[in-house]
């Protein structure tokens, strides 16, 4: 059914509650389907439509007024990128995440931590209890997600 919206009609002025809806409709379709790059660029579509949406008052209003959305969407973009499958894409997309999001990575010490981990080519020593420990207040790894046993294992791997 995703398929019959023609996401260049969503992106007009003035459909950004719907285009936010349905994309997070895609991102529930894709973890199940367990298409975790395609459920990060559905967060990235959420996240940059909330940040083109922050001139407008009346959208702000009725999207995101504590800005609890926006923060959960860039995390969620990040930390599901992270945990999909390895492919010259995923390296794309965390090199263009380093450059496009400088700011927004600052304010993310422990997700930025990991990014600069992924882009390097060395090893690197991982703490299984201490990687738990940080990441299971975020979305993907809270215990009320279907999936978080699984995410926490594709991280760690």
């Amino acid at each position: 059914m995703s398929k019959k919206i023609n996401k260049k009609s969503i992106d007009e002025a003035g459909l950004e509650p719907n285009k936010i809806q349905y994309y997070k409709h895609l991102v529930r379709y894709y973890v199940h389907e367990k298409d975790l790059l395609s459920a990060s660029k559905a967060y990235q579509t959420i996240y940059d439509t909330l940040n083109k949406a922050s001139g407008d008052v009346a959208i702000i209003s009725t999207l995101d007024a504590s800005g609890a959305d926006r923060k959960s969407s860039f995390q969620n973009f990040i930390l599901y990128l992270l945990i999909s499958n390895f492919s010259s894409e995923k390296v794309d997309l965390l090199l263009r995440l380093e450059s496009a999001y400088p700011r927004e990575l600052e304010a993310e010490p422990l997700i930025a931590k990991y990014v600069r981990k992924m882009l390097t080519y060395e090893l690197m020593p991982l703490d299984e209890n201490e990687i738990e420990t940080h990441m299971v207040s975020f979305e993907p790894f809270l215990d009320q997600t279907k999936h978080n046993k699984v995410h926490m294992k594709e991280f760690i791997r």
